[in-house]
Formats: structure tokens, C-alpha cells, sequence
């Protein structure tokens, strides 16, 4: 059996200070950038492996204005223990040299770390979950507000509805555990009551022109009994991961609540 942590997924929060002034160019998408650098300085030798976020607020501005001195956030998850362990390692090398870190145009020094963010932060391991579900767990109930924040993509269009959505986060978890989803996908359908769908539509400018439209909404469930459950260790992975395509650079972005 393959160590267990290994698949431990943890979130985390950089805060970088700017180090001057610099208007970025934001329309392909500066996140490319974060993740490129991340990347390298932690080897990354498997692109699913990192998710980075743009910085916090400036998703679908098309330019990024740095001020020198301000602080920005940007969010980083890995996606197995020996990532994690060697961001730590990194992250402490950077602060205690009190490196210069530069993300395109952007030069920043890592000025903090924050690892307690109900929404943000956290450590969550998929196949503990998927071990420890128990079908005799029959009386689950719960209700879930799923925020979309930043588009889901799939041939690099915007998709919106509950369904297709689900559709999406299964093919994802079948790669993760293994397991053809198939044939419980019925049976995760009828444990599931959506009570609430709104969506709002976006124009944007996004990939350079490449995407013009998107949608983001909200989205209110009722999970019942064992598969409402497997159905919630779903959506709390993807929280991590993301959902859909270019997942790695902060698309995808669903916020989790239990209500």
C-alpha cells in the first residue's frame, strides 16, 4: 500500500509585498505566471500537482496594479505530502534570506503565511475519506451552499447547471481514486435535492480575448444517506482541486459551505 499521507492535499496562503510599483498585464491571465514560478521553485515534476490562485480579487481585472510596499495574497495548494513538505522547506529558506521572488513582471518578498482561513486553508485527503465511508450511513443529512467564484471550463467554455457540474467533478474523482463512477452515478443523483440554482453572466476578457463570456453563481443542495456523503467527500476535494480544465491556475474555483 502506498504511504497513506501521500495524497494528503493542503491549501495554504502566500502574503507577498510588492517591492515597486508595476501595472501588470492580466489578460493571459497573470496566474500562469504564479504558477510557473511556484512550479519551479519546487520542481514540480507533474503540473496537476500544484494549484495556484491569480492574486486574491484581481481574477478578471485585464491589468494588476502593484503598489510598492502593499501586500497581496495569492493561494497555493499541493496535491501530495512531499510537495508540501518541500514548499515548507522553500518558503523558509526565501523568508529567512529574504529573497527577492519575481512572478513575470512582478518582484515581491514573501512577507507571511497563513495557514488558518476557514474558506482558503485546510488539508484534506480524498482516499481516507472514500476508506472510511460506511454504507450503513443511511441517516445522513446536509445542507450545501456551493459558491462558484471563478469560471468552470470545458473546451474552454464557460459551463453552468448543476448536473453538468456534477458530470465534471466525477470524471475528476474517478481519476483520482480509480474507480468507475458509473456506476454509482445514479445513485449520487438520486441522494442529491437540488433547492436552489442561480447563475449570473459575466463578460470578460479572459486567456487574451480567448474567453468573453463566463458564468458564476450559486448553487443550494440537500445530501442524504451513504451516497449524499460520498457525494460531499466529492465536493470537498474539489474545493482543493478545482474543477474543469486550466483547474492549475485558479479556474474551477468552488467555495464549500455546510449550512
Amino acid at each position: 500500500i502506498e504511504n497513506r499521507r501521500e495524497k494528503l492535499m493542503n491549501s495554504i496562503i502566500l502574503e507577498l509585498s510588492a517591492i515597486e510599483d508595476k501595472i501588470i498585464d492580466n489578460t493571459g491571465m497573470y496566474s500562469f505566471e504564479i504558477y510557473k514560478k511556484l512550479s519551479e521553485i519546487l520542481e514540480i515534476e507533474k503540473k496537476e500537482d500544484l494549484r495556484v490562485s491569480n492574486i486574491f480579487g484581481e481574477f478578471f481585472n485585464e491589468t494588476i496594479k502593484l503598489e510598492k510596499g502593499k501586500k497581496y495574497k495569492i493561494r497555493v495548494i499541493t496535491k501530495s505530502q512531499k510537495s508540501f513538505s518541500n514548499l515548507q522547506k522553500k518558503l523558509f529558506e526565501i523568508a529567512v534570506n529574504k529573497e527577492k521572488i519575481e512572478i513575470g513582471e512582478g518582484v515581491f518578498r514573501l512577507s507571511g503565511i497563513i495557514t488558518k482561513n476557514e474558506t482558503w486553508c485546510g488539508e484534506y485527503d480524498l482516499k481516507k475519506e472514500w476508506d472510511n465511508l460506511s454504507p450503513e450511513i443511511t441517516d445522513f443529512y446536509e445542507k450545501i451552499k456551493m459558491k462558484i467564484v471563478n469560471p468552470i471550463l470545458v473546451n474552454r467554455k464557460s459551463v453552468l447547471g448543476f448536473d453538468k457540474i456534477l458530470e465534471i467533478i466525477l470524471k475528476d474523482v474517478e481519476n483520482e481514486v480509480e474507480f468507475e463512477m458509473g456506476k454509482v452515478k445514479e445513485s449520487i443523483l438520486n441522494s442529491v435535492i437540488v433547492k436552489k440554482e442561480y447563475y449570473r453572466e459575466k463578460r470578460v476578457n479572459l486567456l487574451n480575448n480567448e474567453i468573453k463570456k463566463v458564468y458564476l453563481g450559486d448553487i443550494e443542495v440537500i445530501l442524504q444517506g451513504y451516497y449524499g456523503k460520498m457525494l460531499l467527500s466529492f465536493l470537498q476535494y474539489v474545493k482543493y482541486t478545482g474543477v474543469g480544465e486550466l483547474k492549475e491556475y485558479g479556474f474551477g474555483e468552488i467555495i464549500i459551505k455546510k449550512d
